[in-house]
């Protein structure tokens, strides 16, 4: 039977693992490289269904900022990733938003939601716009 050898960087935590493993009929025969436990477990969760946390930007009207943080509040399945960033590519909020606020739940039939990862007050749009000189300016 054929040995296959795959490559894994454990990114569970910052010591970063460069794990080697060999199969064979699907089936781990050997696994060198994981300085802990937790190494094993990411090795196993990669071969049955790579997961990963997702972090990224939407817009927000009425804010500081006009992007607000956001984040997946468990991990997804990483096949579904761009799916998650196309759902959310039509979202446009409105400020304020409370940090942990769900934005999306279920986000790309995933079971996770979407979460805020910041408070983002609403501003006073023509209040701000006198203390900054280019506001005035151009408008």
């Amino acid at each position: 039977m054929d040995i296959e050898k795959k490559h894994f960087t454990c990114i569970v935590c910052p010591i970063g693992c460069e794990i080697d493993v060999e199969l064979q009929n699907g089936n781990v025969v050997s696994m060198e490289g994981n300085k802990c436990e937790k190494g094993k477990e990411f090795v196993l969760q990669e071969l049955e269904e790579a997961m990963r946390i997702l972090t990224t930007t939407v817009p927000i009207k009425g804010a500081k900022w006009a992007m607000l943080p956001v984040r997946t509040d468990k991990p997804v399945p990483k096949r579904l990733l761009s799916k998650v960033i196309e759902q959310l590519a039509d979202i446009e909020l409105q400020a304020p938003v409370k940090m942990y606020h769900v934005i999306v739940k279920d986000v790309a039939g995933t079971d996770a939601s979407i979460v805020a990862t910041r408070n983002m007050k609403k501003v006073n749009q023509r209040k701000d716009a006198k203390k900054d000189p280019i506001s005035r300016k151009e408008g």
